[in-house]
């Protein structure tokens, strides 16, 4: 195990010899071992830190709106996480009701989203007519219900947020259709595919380079690394490895709530393509955009072989190159949405 830590000369090393399609095998060898954590991950500051819980706060209630050119910030009391929420929003932009498409950022999950930031939607002719709800700060949080406080990362009831506060909230602030979807890039695409096998609110799914088991060692490994070198301790997040909860966020072996609905997911391959370079500032982040694009890539092919077995209509897609990086997020990210818009009445 300890050549397998993720210092970027040892990555180097790894990812140049590693044939696409092998990085499960990679992981799989550690059997139960942990990864050693020395040099891993990229190690990013926290874009500050999370609201301190207060106990006084055991309403969900809407507080103010600031807005920012074609972006609201709403701040929102949660009771979920009794701590205040900013929530990024670009209403639809065009006239009568539209559909909600709640989107979940990557790992570090900034105060101004990477759909603001890199995604630029409020620009893409695609989502016109659509209200795009983006909640912020998450940092390395999955997007879930966590069993208990973290030191560093705080209070996360992140399900409970999505699927049972902030769709009040949005009802009574935007002008709905009654139809919502829901999509995430990395972190955020695993994050909504399981949200929408899981709660009927969703209509439709999309998801840029997730990874959708839990329990495998690949999938085990990829979020422990995520959680950890941002500090956090994953067993705050869902207890032991493969306990009842880590099975019940692996959405490959619960995938059918997905049936009837609109599902779309896509991965590159983990080689680098002409605009692979430019999507890194730090060169030394170049081998783990490889490794985890890689792993990506047999997670998703998992996840289509048991989508197909089981009969549940989707389309998944693949990049002939791309690395883990906006990059390649955004490459099909307008197709992506196009696919399931039927679902939302457009």
């Amino acid at each position: 195990p300890a050549s397998l830590g993720l210092d970027p000369e040892t990555i180097v090393e790894i990812a140049g010899s590693l044939p696409v399609g092998s990085t499960a095998d990679l992981l799989g060898s550690v059997g139960s071992a942990n990864i050693p954590l020395t040099g891993a991950g990229s190690m990013s500051p926290l874009y500050g830190t999370p609201s301190e819980v207060d106990e006084s706060i055991t309403e969900t209630k809407f507080l103010r709106v600031e807005e920012s050119g074609a972006y609201e910030y709403w701040f929102i009391n949660s009771a979920a996480m009794q701590r205040e929420v900013v929530v990024e929003v670009v209403p639809s932009r065009t006239e009568g009701p539209a559909p909600v498409l709640y989107m979940l950022d990557g790992v570090d999950s900034p105060a101004t989203s990477g759909y603001k930031s890199m995604a630029k939607i409020d620009e893409r002719e695609a989502f016109e007519d659509v209200h795009v709800v983006t909640p912020t700060r998450a940092y390395a949080a999955y997007w879930t219900d966590w069993e208990q406080d973290d030191p560093t990362l705080g209070r996360n009831k992140w399900e409970t947020f999505l699927t049972e506060e902030l769709p009040d909230i949005v009802q009574e602030q935007l002008d709905t259709n009654g139809k919502n979807a829901v999509g995430g890039i990395s972190m955020g695409g695993q994050a909504a595919m399981h949200l929408a096998a899981t709660h009927e609110l969703y209509d439709a799914v999309m998801s840029f380079s997730g990874y959708y088991s839990t329990t495998d060692q690949l999938g085990y490994q990829t979020i422990r690394l995520t959680v950890e070198t941002r500090g956090g301790d994953v067993e705050n997040m869902w207890g032991p490895f493969r306990s009842e909860r880590w099975r019940e966020n692996d959405t490959i072996a619960h995938p059918e709530g997905l049936r009837g609905k609109k599902v779309y997911f896509n991965a590159a391959n983990g080689e680098i393509g002409a605009d692979d370079l430019t999507a890194y500032s730090d060169p030394s982040q170049i081998p783990i955009g490889i490794v985890l694009e890689r792993g990506v890539l047999e997670g998703t092919k998992d996840f289509e072989r048991v989508l197909k077995a089981k009969g549940i209509d989707h389309l998944a897609e693949y990049a002939d190159t791309g690395l883990h990086n906006w990059n390649t997020f955004l490459e099909k990210f307008d197709d992506g949405f196009n696919y399931i818009k039927p679902a939302l009445g457009l």
